[in-house]
């Protein structure tokens, strides 16, 4: 063996190992980034998860005593009474489309 072999080797030995780790250190980016990704995935479930627990816990309920109220206040205006026209109905003055009667006859 002359001198230069032995250097070649270390050399192409040096290389070798140079590329192994870059391999390697590619292949431990990737699960690095993988973990990161599954925990993201975790920490937004477990969020999800919590804000279904609370709304589960402070579920609102509708108050029936004001519903019944306004109710009874609307049929005391008889059919005439809605949200549209009132309990007078709609009144036939003119400048309401061009037409001084009801539904345009």
């Amino acid at each position: 063996m002359s001198g230069a072999e032995p250097a070649l080797i270390a050399a192409f030995a040096a290389a070798g190992s140079t590329a192994a780790s870059v391999v390697q250190g590619q292949q431990q980016m990737r699960a690095q980034k993988r973990a990161s990704r599954q925990a993201a995935r975790q920490a937004e479930s477990a969020q999800r998860q919590a804000q279904r627990e609370f709304n589960a816990a402070n579920q609102k309920a509708p108050d029936i005593a004001a519903l019944m109220k306004r109710n009874r206040a609307m049929g005391s205006g008889g059919i005439s009474g809605t949200y549209l026209t009132g309990a007078g109905g709609v009144s036939p003055r003119p400048g309401m489309l061009g037409r001084t009667t009801l539904l345009g006859s």
